[in-house]
């Protein structure tokens, strides 16, 4: 391989590191349920019960979340080093660079009296801070005539905490998060893989340091 390749290559790979190496402080925390449990999640705004209850759907666990409220589910903790408690504390510190996301399915057939149903998020901290990502345009909505077709519908959504207003106070010690579900009928949804995670994702960012230089090497390689 000749000399610049190398270099190049090489180059890459110290840089995909120094990034990966750089970014390991970061603090997240991911609920995807695959030991069973709700992992902490209960079907209730603010409170600790009862416990979400799992689903299995397609071979992946997701709690399942009735309507029957607003703020319909949450997690929280007060916990110092706990998951959650590090990773909405860093999000407090620099919101433009931490996102909330969560995988969604809800089974239409199942709803009854229907019209529209919607999806979306809050926080809350020990000193009484909330706020939702609610507005106008909501994070999932389905109307009249989706729920009547009786069908499935899923998706992924992720949200940047600056972008939607969540401005977490400094020095707080109890986090919540949850999860709002508004509709004029019966019906539920199921969740999985909710998080609170630093963006852009290392992992993306890694395979673009090394796939910009291999397209550069195959250029050159033609020459």
């Amino acid at each position: 391989m000749p000399f610049r390749v190398i270099v190049v290559a090489r180059f890459a790979v110290f840089g995909c590191l120094l990034f990966l190496v750089s970014q390991a402080p970061a603090q997240s925390v991911n609920y995807d349920f695959a030991d069973g449990t709700s992992q902490g999640w209960a079907n209730s705004g603010f409170g600790t019960t009862p416990p979400s209850t799992v689903v299995n759907i397609g071979g992946s666990n997701y709690i399942n979340v009735p309507l029957g409220g607003f703020q319909v589910a949450n997690v929280s903790s007060n916990t110092a080093g706990s998951p959650l408690v590090t990773a909405m504390t860093a999000a407090a510190l620099d919101p433009t660079t931490y996102n909330l996301s969560y995988d969604w399915y809800a089974d239409t057939s199942t709803f009854g009296g229907a019209t529209f149903f919607q999806i979306g998020t809050f926080v809350n901290t020990g000193s009484g801070y909330y706020a939702q990502d609610f507005g106008a345009v909501k994070e999932v909505e389905l109307n009249g005539a989706q729920i009547a077709t009786g069908g499935i519908f899923q998706g992924h959504v992720s949200v940047n905490f600056a972008a939607v207003g969540f401005a977490i106070p400094a020095g707080e010690t109890f986090f919540r998060l949850g999860l709002i579900e508004n509709g004029n009928g019966t019906g539920n949804a199921s969740f999985r893989n909710i998080s609170v995670a630093p963006v852009p994702e290392p992992g993306s960012l890694c395979l673009l340091s090394l796939l910009l230089p291999a397209a550069g090497i195959r250029r050159w390689l033609r020459r």
